[in-house]
Formats: structure tokens, sequence, C-alpha cells
């Protein structure tokens, strides 16, 4: 515990660092690009214009206010899926810094995650057009929203810390990784809602940790409601676990990590 105490500390005391590549990661990011950070909107509503069209006319699944929730559980998956890719690989592309100065390790997966979800603040800000463009209730439910993204990033860091340690020894991880999340993406209701699911198959979907962040974000967006208390209480639980996880096993393996930098 008190080396946890020691990291946090440190991590306060080196936050302007933080800050900075942050930011420098987001400047890297679209630099050389004609349309540059629209690209964070552009790729995800090309991508919900096909699947709506597909799932609403074409399948015609009977869901009302559709577009919402697509867009919805498509927003909940892009924090989680795109933010544990590309951060998977953090610490391994920081390793020029690693070998020069001594910085908190910690720093460069936090900063990834965080760039990452600078572009998800775009997102949300596209998410909410769509609230009032398609008359979605605005009601008291909406301010569990900033308490459901911050569940979000904690999930999203765990992960992304876990996958960042086995990518240092493991070069195939973020390969992997992508692949696995695409197979879960089909494997959460984000196309579809549970309802369809035949009864004896929908316990299985439960095991699926994305379906409670993908429901704990859709339920006061579309249905302007709370959360149900489990659906919160267990994404609460996977969150923590999984940051807590994440944090004392990156924090353990650090001191071996220039040993696999080449």
């Amino acid at each position: 515990m008190r080396r946890a105490w020691e990291r946090i500390r440190e991590l306060v005391s080196y936050r302007d660092l933080l800050l900075n590549l942050t930011a420098a990661e987001l400047k890297i990011r679209y630099r050389g690009s004609a349309l540059g950070f629209l690209w964070t909107v552009l790729n995800p509503l090309f991508f919900l214009l096909v699947l709506a069209v597909v799932f609403s006319m074409i399948i015609r699944f009977q869901v009302e206010n559709y577009t919402i929730f697509l867009f919805s559980g498509l927003v909940s998956w892009f924090m989680i899926q795109q933010t544990v890719i590309i951060a998977t690989a953090s610490v391994v592309n920081s390793q020029h810094l690693i070998r020069k100065v001594y910085i908190p390790k910690l720093i460069f997966p936090i900063s990834s995650v965080l760039a990452r979800y600078a572009d998800h603040a775009v997102l949300l800000a596209v998410l909410l057009f769509f609230m009032l463009l398609y008359r979605a209730p605005f009601t008291w439910s909406l301010v569990l929203v900033p308490y459901i993204l911050i569940l979000h990033f904690a999930f999203s860091l765990g992960l992304s810390l876990l996958f960042a340690v086995a990518y240092i020894r493991v070069r195939d991880v973020q390969q992997i990784a992508a692949v696995f999340f695409q197979a879960l993406f089909y494997a959460t209701p984000i196309l579809y809602p549970i309802e369809v699911l035949p009864e004896r198959y929908r316990a299985l979907f439960l095991w699926n940790p994305a379906y409670y962040f993908v429901e704990s974000l859709r339920w006061p967006v579309l249905r302007g409601a709370p959360p149900p208390a489990d659906i919160l209480l267990t994404a609460s639980g996977l969150a923590a676990a999984t940051l807590v996880l994440g944090f004392f096993l990156f924090t353990r393996k650090e001191r071996l990590f220039v040993f696999y930098l080449s």
C-alpha cells in the first residue's frame, strides 16, 4: 500500500509532464492530416450510418429511437476498445525517453489514455447533438453520466496497464487485443438489444464485462432513467478491480521493462 501511495505522489509531482505528453500525443496523431481532429467524428459517424441503415432498415430491429440506441452503445465501446488497443504500445513507443532520463513509467499509458478520452469528448458532444435531434429525454439521470465516464476511464486504464505489461514481453499482444475486441464487439449488445436473444442464452452475455459499461451509459441517455443498481454496481466493481490489478501489476513489473525494450 505504501508503494502505491508513493507512485501516486510521484505522478502528482510529474503532472506537468503528464499533460505535456498528452498534448504532444494529440498533436502527433493529427499532424499532416487535412481534416485532423475531424476524423475523430467522421469515422464513427460513417460507421454509425452504415450500421443504422443495415439494422434499422434491412434487418429491422424494433427498437425505439434506434439511432440513439446504436450511437450510445458505440460511444461506450469506442471509449474502451480504441483506448486499450492504442495504449497497449504506449510504454514501448516511449522507450527512447525511458532509456535517457528517469520518468515514472505509469505516465506513458496514462497520457495515452487521456489523449484518447480527449477524442471521446468530441464523440460525447455528437451524442448530445443526436439526443437533441431525435428528442431523447433530458432528465435528472444525466447527472450520472460523469460518474459513468469515470468508470469507463478507470476500466480502460486498468486494461491498458495490463496489456502494456504483456506487450513489452510479447509484441503480438496488440494484434491479439484487436482480434479479441473485434469478436467481443458482436458478443456485446451494441447493435441489438439483449431482449432479442433467446432467454437461455442471455445469461452467457451477462459474463461480458463490456455489457455493463454499454448499458450504464445507455440508460440515462436513451431511456432517461438511471441504470439498474445491479448494472451500475457491477460496472463500478469491474472498473475498480481492473484498475487496481493493472496498477499493481504494472508497478511490480516496471523495474524489468528496460531489459525487454530494444
